[in-house]
């Protein structure tokens, strides 16, 4: 009799997850993509070229106008808040300002850890954010707002 109560046990441990997860999935409780908030993009687009993999992982590319103004010191700004508030995983993370040719109006320069990266940024909207991953491969992309003070919010947002 023991022997067959552990075994009812033991299928009983081994259903109930299984019944738990589908009832999840088929009462709509399960959100996916909750965490990733930006627009994944549906073609393939390689961005920038592959870095080593000693190098760090994601990329976090700023696309700029041509002529770069408050809005575009604004967003600088902000990339080196978001990677400030990685806190430890900082490293995992470089960014970059992708363009053409160097936007006209940052007589300052760039921010320090902001680097400057010559692409084609075709396909890609002008004053967005776009995470790119260590082979070069564009993944999502965030727009950003252009009242300032909602910055903050796409900030979180990515």
């Amino acid at each position: 009799m023991a022997k067959h109560k552990f075994i009812g046990l033991f299928v009983l441990c081994c259903l109930l997850p299984l019944v738990a997860a589908w009832l999840v999935l088929a009462s709509g409780w399960y959100q996916g993509g909750v965490n990733s908030k930006g627009q994944w993009l549906t073609t393939e687009i390689k961005l920038l070229p592959a870095v080593p993999a000693t190098a760090p992982h994601w990329r976090l590319v700023f696309i700029a106008p041509a002529s770069c103004q408050q809005a575009c010191a604004r967003t600088l700004q902000l990339m080196t808040q978001i990677h400030t508030a990685l806190g430890r995983k900082q490293q995992q993370l470089t960014l970059l300002v992708a363009a053409a040719q160097f936007p006209t109006g940052l007589a300052d320069g760039l921010p320090k850890g902001v680097q400057f990266q010559q692409s084609d940024v075709t396909g890609f909207q002008v004053g967005s954010l776009v995470l790119v991953e260590q082979q070069g491969l564009a993944l999502l992309q965030y727009p950003l707002p252009l009242q300032s003070q909602q910055l903050p919010l796409a900030g979180k947002a990515v």
